[in-house]
C-alpha cells in the first residue's frame, strides 16, 4: 500500500503539466463562449503551451523516472554497504538456518561462515530446533567462538519490512527472514569470572589427635611436632594464596579464594597424606580434619557454614575434608580407621555438660530410630537412667523394635522396679512434650530416621549421642551434641558419660544386660570397631552386674535362621576379588530382615580376603542395602553415594530399582567407581 501511493504521488507529480493543459483548454472553451474574439488572442498561447507540455511529458519525464530509479538503487547500494562495513556483527537467516547475506563484521568473526551455509556449523548452539520455533518473538542466548564468548540476538521479521523488492533480489523463499546480531561478552565474562575466583572462602583445620600423639613425648619433642605441623601448613596454604591463622595448638583458621579451593578439591586435599607422614609417639601419625565453607551470602555466612563442615569432619571420624558450597556438601579423605583416642577429657567435659542441660529442664523424652536394635535401646535404657537419678520425669519414646529389642523391653514392664509409663508411644510423646521438655536422641543424628520424626517440629532443646558419622541431613542445631565416630556403639558412649555423671548413680543388672548387648551386638562381640574405651564400657557394666553369659543366651538365633544364612553365604557372588553381594530374597524365616541382613553381612565379612559386604533385600517397592567393611573400604561412602550412609565400616541405604538384578548392577556401579578412585 506504502509503495502505490509513493508512486501515485511521483506520477503527480511528473503529470503536472499535462493536467494543468487540460484545465487551461476548459479556460479557453469558458472564454470562447463568453468572448471569442478573446478566446482567439488567447488560443496561440494555449497551443504553445501544449507542444512544451507534451515535449516535457514524451522527452524529458520519460527519462526522469529511470533516473529517480538508478537513484534509489545506488542510495540502497551504499546503504547495504553501510550495513556492511558497521561494527556490529550481524546477518539474515532463512528459516532451516541458512546464511542469506553477512555483513563483514560477522564473516571476520565467524571464519567459516559462509552465504548459503547453515549457522549450526559456525554455532552449533544454534540448532534446527532454536531457528524453526522462533516464532514471533525474540531469542538471547550465549554461545562459544573460538576463545570469545558472544550472546547471539535472534528475531524474526517479515521481508516487507526490509525493503520489499529489493531484498526479494537477495532472497526468493518464505516471506520470513530471521536477524541475527552477536554481541561480544568476552571481556564482562572473563571479569565476572576473576571476580568469582577471588571469592573468599574460609575454613578450619584441627588436628585430630594431638593431644593422644604428644602425650607420651618429651616437651622439645613435642614442640618439633608443632613446628612440622606449623610449616607444613602454613606452606600449603600459602601456596594456594590464602592466609594461616594458629587458634590453638591444635586448631587453625585460613583464608583463601574460590579458585584456590577449587584447585585443593582437585587435589584431593594431598595436605591429609602429607600431614600423615609426621609421626608422634607411640609411632601414631597426625591425622587433620578440614571444614570449608564458601558461596554463602556473606563472608559471615561463610564463616557458619565453615563451621559447620568442621563438626561435620570430626563428627565422621576425622581424617578428612569436608566442603559446604552453598547448600552442597562434598566430602574428601576418610577413608582411614575412624580416629579412636583414650583422652578422658571429651568424655568429661561432655558428662557435665550433659548434667548442667539436664538441671534446666523438667521433663524429659529419650528417643532411639526407628526399628530399634540394641545399642538404640540400650542407649535409651542408659540415658533414662540418668534422667530418673535427677529426678526427671523421663520417659522412652518407642514406636518400633526389633522382635528381639521387644522381649527385652517386655523385662522391664514385667518388672515392679520400673515404672508404667517407662515406654510410651510416638502419640503419647507429642501430647507431653512442652516447652519445658529435652528431646534426647540416640543411636542417630539425622531425623528422618527417628522413631517419631512428629517431635522435631515441637521446637524442643536437643541433645544427641551417637557414634555414626554424620552427614550433610545430620542434626545440627542440638545444644549439646556428642557424636563420635570412633566409638563401637552409642552404649559405649553412654557408658563413658555415665562413669563421669555421678559416683551415687545406681544401675541394675538389666539395665547393665541392655547396655552390653549394645555394644557386643555392634562390636560383633568385640571382634569389630573396638578400642580400649570398648573394654573400659564393657568392664564398667559388667561391675554393674552385667553378664554376657546371659546376654549371649538372649542374642541366639534359631537354627531355621542359620541354614538360610548358609544358604545366602553359599549363593554370594565375589564381585571384584573382594566385594561380597548377597540377595535376601522372600524367605520365610523367624526373625526380622534388618536382622538378618545384618547377620548375613557380618558373616559375609569374616570370610577371608572379603573386604566389603553387601546384603540385599526387597523393602516394598525399594530395595534395602546392608554393608559392612574391613580393612581400607569405607562402606559409608558407597552407600552415600545410593543416598544412604552410616558408619564407615556398617552403612545402609534404600534405593529404587526395578528388580534385585537391577538393584545390584548400581550396587556395583558404586563399587567400580570407589575402586576406580583408590587405583588412582
Amino acid at each position: 500500500m506504502n509503495r502505490r501511493n509513493s508512486k501515485g504521488i511521483l506520477n503527480l507529480y511528473l503529470n503536472w503539466p499535462v493536467i494543468l493543459g487540460v484545465y487551461l483548454a476548459l479556460a479557453e472553451v469558458i472564454i470562447y463562449v463568453f468572448d471569442s474574439h478573446a478566446a482567439y488572442i488567447v488560443l496561440p498561447f494555449l497551443i504553445l503551451y501544449w507542444i512544451v507540455a507534451l515535449y516535457l511529458k514524451t522527452i524529458k519525464f520519460n527519462n526522469l523516472n529511470p533516473a529517480i530509479m538508478k537513484l534509489a538503487e545506488n542510495i540502497s547500494n551504499k546503504q547495504r554497504i553501510y550495513f556492511s562495513k558497521i561494527d556490529l556483527p550481524h546477518a539474515l537467516l532463512d528459516m532451516e538456518g541458512r546464511i542469506i547475506w553477512a555483513n563483514d563484521k560477522f564473516l571476520d568473526i565467524s571464519k567459516s561462515a559462509t552465504v548459503g551455509k547453515n549457522i549450526k556449523d559456525t554455532f552449533p548452539d544454534l540448532n534446527k530446533g532454536i531457528v524453526s520455533n522462533l516464532s514471533n518473538e525474540k531469542i538471547d542466548l550465549l554461545t562459544n567462538l573460538g576463545d570469545n564468548k558472544y550472546k547471539v540476538h535472534l528475531r524474526m521479521v517479515d521481508l516487507n519490512e526490509l525493503g520489499g523488492d529489493e531484498v526479494r533480489r537477495l532472497y526468493t523463499g518464505s516471506e520470513k527472514v530471521i536477524m541475527l546480531y552477536l554481541y561480544d561478552e568476552t571481556e564482562y565474562y572473563l571479569l565476572k569470572q576473576e571476580n568469582d575466583n577471588n571469592k573468599q572462602v574460609t575454613g578450619f583445620i584441627y588436628i585430630d589427635n594431638f593431644y593422644e600423639v604428644a602425650e607420651n613425648m618429651e616437651d622439645s619433642k613435642a614442640s618439633m611436632l608443632i613446628a612440622m605441623v606449623d610449616r607444613k601448613l602454613t606452606r600449603y596454604i600459602s601456596y594456594n594464596s590464602g592466609i594461616l591463622k594458629k587458634l590453638e595448638k591444635d586448631k587453625y583458621f585460613f583464608v583463601t579464594t574460590k579458585k584456590d579451593i577449587e584447585d585443593m578439591m582437585e587435589d584431593k586435599f594431598s595436605i591429609l597424606d602429607q600431614t600423615k607422614e609426621i609421626i608422634g609417639g607411640d609411632n601414631i601419625p597426625l591425622t587433620l580434619s578440614i571444614g570449608v565453607g564458601y558461596e554463602g551470602k556473606s563472608i559471615e555466612s561463610n564463616h557458619e557454614l565453615a563451621r559447620v563442615a568442621i563438626d561435620m569432619a570430626l563428627g565422621r571420624g576425622g581424617d578428612q575434608v569436608v566442603v559446604r558450597r552453598g547448600q552442597e556438601t562434598l566430602y574428601f579423605g576418610g577413608k582411614s580407621a575412624s580416629n579412636t583416642t583414650n583422652v578422658r577429657v571429651r568424655a568429661r567435659v561432655k558428662a557435665t555438660s550433659f548434667r548442667e542441660t539436664l538441671d534446666t529442664k523438667d521433663k524429659v523424652l529419650v528417643m532411639g530410630h526407628k526399628n530399634g536394635d540394641f545399642d538404640s535401646f540400650g542407649a535409651c535404657v542408659g540415658v533414662y537412667i540418668m534422667a530418673k537419678h535427677l529426678a526427671k520425669d523421663v520417659h522412652i519414646v518407642v514406636n518400633s523394635l526389633t522382635n528381639a529389642v521387644e522381649d527385652m523391653r517386655k523385662k522391664f514392664v514385667e518388672s515392679n522396679a520400673y515404672a508404667e509409663d517407662m515406654f510410651i508411644s510416638g502419640e503419647e510423646a507429642i501430647s507431653f512434650a512442652d516447652d519445658d521438655t529435652l528431646l534426647i536422641v540416640v543411636d542417630h543424628n539425622t531425623s528422618k530416621i527417628s522413631d517419631e520424626t512428629r517431635l522435631f517440629d515441637k521446637g524442643l532443646d536437643l541433645v544427641v549421642f551417637d557414634h555414626h558419622r554424620v552427614s550433610e541431613n545430620s542434626i545440627h542445631d542440638a545444644i549439646l551434641s556428642y557424636i563420635d565416630a570412633g566409638a563401637s556403639s552409642t552404649c559405649e558412649l553412654v557408658s563413658e558419660i555415665m562413669t563421669y555423671f555421678d559416683d551415687r548413680l545406681k544401675i541394675k543388672s538389666l539395665e547393665a544386660d541392655t547396655m552390653l548387648a549394645g555394644i557386643m551386638i555392634d562390636t560383633m562381640y568385640f571382634t569389630f570397631q573396638t578400642s580400649a574405651k570398648t573394654f573400659d564400657a564393657a568392664a564398667f557394666l559388667r561391675k554393674r552386674g552385667a553378664d554376657s553369659d546371659r546376654v549371649r543366651k538372649l542374642l541366639r538365633v534359631d537354627f531355621s535362621f542359620e541354614k538360610l544364612k548358609n544358604d545366602i553365604v553359599i549363593k554370594s557372588e565375589n564381585y571384584r576379588n573382594g566385594y561380597a553381594i548377597a540377595i535376601l530374597d522372600d524367605v520365610d524365616y523367624n526373625i526380622e530382615e534388618s536382622v538378618a541382613k545384618a547377620e548375613i553381612a557380618n558373616e559375609l565379612i569374616n570370610i577371608k580376603d572379603v573386604k566389603a559386604s553387601f546384603v540385599l533385600s526387597k523393602d516394598g517397592d525399594k530395595y534395602a542395602i546392608s554393608s559392612r567393611s574391613i580393612d581400607d573400604v569405607n562402606v559409608q561412602m558407597l552407600m552415600e553415594k545410593l543416598g544412604g550412609g552410616g558408619h564407615r565400616s556398617s552403612a545402609g541405604a534404600v534405593i529404587e530399582a526395578e528388580s534385585f538384578e537391577d538393584a545390584v548392577d548400581k550396587v556395583k556401579a558404586v563399587i567400580d567407581e570407589y575402586v576406580d578412585e583408590e587405583d588412582k
